[in-house]
């Protein structure tokens, strides 16, 4: 992807992250209509600091992907997910939810700015990337409409 087609506002302090994000950066498209921006942060209306680790925009619309990098298998339902690994459990609400809620937010605050005054404000899909190559994804039903892999 040329590097005028994507913003990293902060390299990631985390190294898995870090290589998810090359690893897609490497294999996006390289077209004038796909735009990305990866690490940054915002404020919403209620105050609430919002991270974002990927948001890719496009003339198909607007994805926002929390990436976990965690090794393992993943299991898990709407509510809450595990991560275990090496006999280590790891568990936490299900991020899709999160990122769901970071994409309301987002989607409220550039409502109100004057570029979208006679535009419709584009939907954006909230995505997780289960970004580590070994992982062993459980999860069952819906959920895993929002989650992807890494297609390598």
């Amino acid at each position: 992807m040329p590097e005028n087609h994507r913003k990293t506002i902060a390299p990631s302090r985390f190294p898995c992250e870090q290589e998810a994000l090359s690893f897609v950066f490497e294999r996006f498209p390289a077209q004038n209509n796909y735009l990305a921006w990866s690490n940054f942060e915002f404020v919403a209306e209620d105050g609430s600091i919002n991270e974002m680790d990927l948001l890719v925009v496009c003339s198909q619309g607007a994805c926002l992907t929390e990436i976990k990098s965690r090794p393992g298998t993943v299991s898990g339902d709407q509510s809450v997910w595990t991560s275990e690994h090496e006999g280590k459990k790891h568990t936490q609400d299900n991020p899709v939810l999160l990122a769901n809620r970071k994409c309301k937010r987002l989607k409220s605050l550039l409502a109100r700015q004057r570029v979208f005054r006679n535009v419709a404000v584009p939907y954006i899909e909230p995505l997780v990337s289960l970004s580590n190559p070994e992982v062993r994804c459980q999860l069952q039903g819906s959920v895993t409409n929002s989650v992807c892999l890494r297609d390598v």
